[in-house]
Formats: C-alpha cells, sequence, structure tokens
C-alpha cells in the first residue's frame, strides 16, 4: 500500500469535491419519488452525511481510528469540526454526534437520548426543508427539545464549510500542521490491516 509523504492541494480539492458531490448524489437519489415506492430513505442518507462529517473530521485531527488511545476522543473531535467549520452550537453538535452518529450508526435507528446532568430530554426528526436545521428547540413538553437534521442544508454546510473561504481546505493549505495532520490520517486510512 502506498504512504503519501506531500500534500498535495489540488489533489485534496478534487478529493474532497468528489466527497461531497458524490453524498450530494446519494441524497438526491434517497429521495426519488418512484410511484408505489416505500417514500424517502432517510436513515442512509443520514449515515452517510455523518460518515462523511466524520471523514473530514478526521483529515483535520491527524487520525481516524484511536485504536485505543483515550486521549483521541471521537465525539471531542466531531464536535470541534462542526462547530468551527460548519458554525454549528456546541450544544446541539453534542446533540446531533450522540443521536446521529453513536446511536443511527450502533444500532442502525436513531433514538431520544437524555442529558446526564439535567435531565433533558433529546429527540430528532431528519428530511429536508427543515426549519431550525441543527437547532434545539422546545417540542413543548417540560424539559424535551428537539433537534431538526436537514439533509439539504448539512451538505450546503459542508460544501461551504469544507471548500469555502474560510473553510478547512483554505485552512488545509495554510497550514503545515494541519497538512501533517492530513497526510497522517490519508496514511492511516489507506493502510489499514486486518489480523487474519
Amino acid at each position: 500500500m502506498a504512504t503519501l509523504t506531500v500534500f498535495d492541494p489540488q489533489a485534496a480539492r478534487v478529493q474532497f469535491e468528489d466527497r461531497i458531490n458524490s453524498l450530494e448524489s446519494d441524497i438526491k437519489r434517497c429521495f426519488v419519488d418512484i410511484p408505489g415506492g416505500p417514500g424517502p430513505a432517510f436513515f442512509p442518507a443520514v449515515l452517510y452525511v455523518v460518515a462523511t462529517i466524520d471523514y473530514f473530521s478526521s483529515y483535520w485531527a491527524g487520525w481516524n481510528d484511536s485504536a485505543g488511545d483515550r486521549s483521541k476522543n471521537q465525539t471531542v473531535r466531531l464536535v470541534g469540526f462542526l462547530v468551527k467549520y460548519l458554525g454549528y452550537d456546541d450544544r446541539a453538535s453534542k446533540v446531533g454526534v450522540a443521536i446521529w452518529r453513536h446511536k443511527l450508526m450502533h444500532t442502525g435507528e436513531p433514538r431520544a437520548v437524555k442529558a446526564k446532568i439535567t435531565g433533558e430530554r433529546f429527540v430528532w426528526e431528519t428530511g429536508i426543508d427543515l426549519r431550525d436545521h441543527m437547532k434545539l428547540t422546545s417540542t413543548g413538553n417540560c424539559n424535551e427539545y428537539i433537534l431538526r437534521f436537514d439533509l439539504h442544508a448539512v451538505v450546503s454546510d459542508l460544501r461551504r464549510g469544507i471548500l469555502g473561504t474560510p473553510g478547512y481546505l483554505a485552512d488545509l493549505c495554510g497550514f503545515p500542521d494541519l497538512q501533517q495532520k492530513f497526510l497522517d490520517c490519508y496514511n492511516e486510512m489507506e493502510n489499514y490491516t486486518v489480523n487474519l
């Protein structure tokens, strides 16, 4: 397997554009209205969106698989990336990662989550053209909030947050430490092994 030793900004731009374009295309397919069909397929689209956020935040942090290293916390990495580059609120990002990454990815369906300290309950909604995307809003029930995750909005936010100025790619091209993190993560992802 090849090891990348030099950061190429144009190759990174193409790689990032391809990933976002692929995501946008798959989301469109999940919402194709087929007569007599089952309707929209929300969860595959959300899974790919969250995996893509995980992908970009991995390059930003310089690692993907913590391999038992407790100093490398995936939730902290994802939330930090969502706040810095997509402009989302820290609290909403923490709830979103809990619902979409930790519940949907691991259990096959999103679940409501409860705050350990405050006891607040957080429920979810996903789809397209939703109001209050990535904002915690009261449901009207005591101590309960809803987090809406608009798939079109998040792709737009990713495109701006990755490819825009300012954005992750602009930072990546300007800072050698981010370039080294990109190379470290790229080489990690391209050189995974299996114990066989």
